[in-house]
C-alpha cells in the first residue's frame, strides 16, 4: 500500500518554502499587522474617507480642530435662529451626524472613537444614561495626576495655589473640556479623618453647588460634603473608593474624588475662594478650631502651634457632631 503524502508547500524564488495561508504561522504574522484606523469624522455620513494618522489623539489633529470649530459656529448660528453656512444645513458634531443614521445602524461613540469593538447605541447618544458607558468610564478611563506647583503650609495644613475652595472644605480644579476635578481639603481630612469610606455620586448623576454630594464615614460616624460646583458627574476615583485613606495622604493629586462636567462654571466660581481669600478662610477656620479645643479642654494653645498635631489628640473632646456642624456648614 502506498503511503499518502501531503502536498509540498509552494517554493519561493530563492528555493525556500513559502508559508501556506492556512498555517498557524501565517495567522500569527497577520495578527501583528497594524490595520490603519478610520478617522472618527468618517462616521455619520461625513464621507471624508480619511484614515487616522494621529493614533486617535484627536486633540493633536488639525482636521479635528477645524471641524470642531466649524461645528461650534454652526451650532451657535442655529441657536440664534440663523441658517447654518452649509447648504444642506447639516451639523458637523459627530453625535448629531450619527443621529442621522437609522436607529439600528447608530454605532456607540466608544466604537466611533476606536475604544471598543462594534456596538449599537441604544440610548440615542444620551451617554450619561448608558450603564455600559458608566461601566467603561469607571473601569478604563485614566486621568493624569496633576500636582499643584506651589503648596502653602498654614499651621500644619496644606493649601495649594490655583485651586478654588468652597466654604464647606471641598476644592475644585478647572481642567480641560469643561470638566472640574473635585476633592476634600487637607483641613477637613485631618479634622475628621482618616475615613473608612468616601462615597461619590454615580457617573451621570446631577449635583448642585452647595448641596450634599460626597459622603464620608469614620467608624459609626457619617457626614456629607457639599459640592463646590454644579453639573453632571463624569468620573469617580475608584482608587479612593477602594481606599479612602488615599484622600488624606495626597488630597490635591491622587486623592481627588470625582470629576464634573459643568455648563455654569463662571457663575459657580463667584461663590468659591482662591489665592489670598482661601488662605484667609483657612486661617479663620484654624482659629475657630483652636477656640473649640480650648473650650473643650480648658488648655490654651500657643498661636504658632501646629494644629495638625493638636487635632489628632483633641478631636474626641470636641465631638464629631460639633465639628461637622461648625466646619462642614451642613444643617
Amino acid at each position: 500500500m502506498k503511503k499518502k503524502t501531503s502536498p509540498k508547500a509552494p517554493q519561493k524564488p530563492n528555493g525556500k518554502a513559502a508559508s501556506h495561508p492556512d498555517t498557524p504561522q501565517a495567522d500569527t504574522i497577520s495578527s501583528h499587522i497594524e490595520r490603519p484606523q478610520s478617522c472618527v469624522w468618517n462616521q455619520g455620513r461625513l464621507n471624508l474617507r480619511k484614515l487616522c494618522d494621529k493614533n486617535r489623539q484627536c486633540s493633536e489633529c488639525p482636521l479635528d480642530r477645524a471641524l470642531s470649530e466649524s461645528a461650534e459656529k454652526t451650532s451657535a448660528a442655529r441657536r440664534q435662529g440663523k441658517i447654518p453656512p452649509a447648504s444642506d444645513g447639516r451639523i458637523a458634531f459627530t453625535r448629531e451626524r450619527l443621529q442621522l443614521l437609522p436607529k439600528g445602524e447608530r454605532p456607540c461613540l466608544l466604537y466611533a472613537n476606536g475604544l471598543i469593538d462594534y456596538k449599537i447605541c441604544c440610548k440615542d447618544y444620551e451617554c450619561v444614561f448608558c450603564e455600559f458607558d458608566r461601566y467603561f468610564s469607571e473601569q478604563h478611563q485614566v486621568h493624569a495626576v496633576v500636582r499643584p506647583l506651589d503648596v502653602l503650609n498654614i499651621r500644619g495644613f496644606r493649601l495649594p495655589q490655583g485651586y478654588y475652595f468652597h466654604m464647606g472644605h471641598a476644592w475644585a480644579r478647572i481642567e480641560q473640556k469643561g470638566e472640574v476635578c473635585v476633592g476634600l481639603d487637607d483641613f477637613a481630612l485631618n479634622m475628621l479623618g482618616p475615613f473608612d469610606h468616601i462615597e461619590a455620586p454615580l457617573i451621570g448623576n446631577t449635583i448642585q453647588q452647595g448641596q450634599a454630594a460626597i459622603s464620608i464615614r469614620r467608624g459609626p460616624h457619617s457626614a456629607s460634603i457639599m459640592s463646590p460646583v454644579s453639573g453632571v458627574v463624569a468620573t469617580i476615583n475608584l482608587s479612593v473608593k477602594e481606599n479612602a485613606a488615599l484622600a488624606g495622604e495626597d488630597p490635591y493629586a491622587r486623592g481627588w474624588i470625582l470629576r464634573v462636567r459643568t455648563d455654569n462654571l463662571r457663575q459657580d466660581l463667584k461663590s468659591l475662594l482662591i489665592g489670598s481669600e482661601a488662605v484667609k478662610l483657612l486661617e479663620e477656620e484654624i482659629e475657630r478650631l483652636q477656640k473649640e479645643i480650648e473650650m473643650a479642654t480648658g488648655v490654651s494653645t500657643p498661636p504658632d502651634t501646629n494644629m495638625r498635631d493638636v487635632i489628632a489628640n483633641q478631636r474626641p473632646s470636641i465631638g464629631w457632631e460639633t465639628l461637622v456642624r461648625l466646619f462642614l456648614k451642613t444643617t
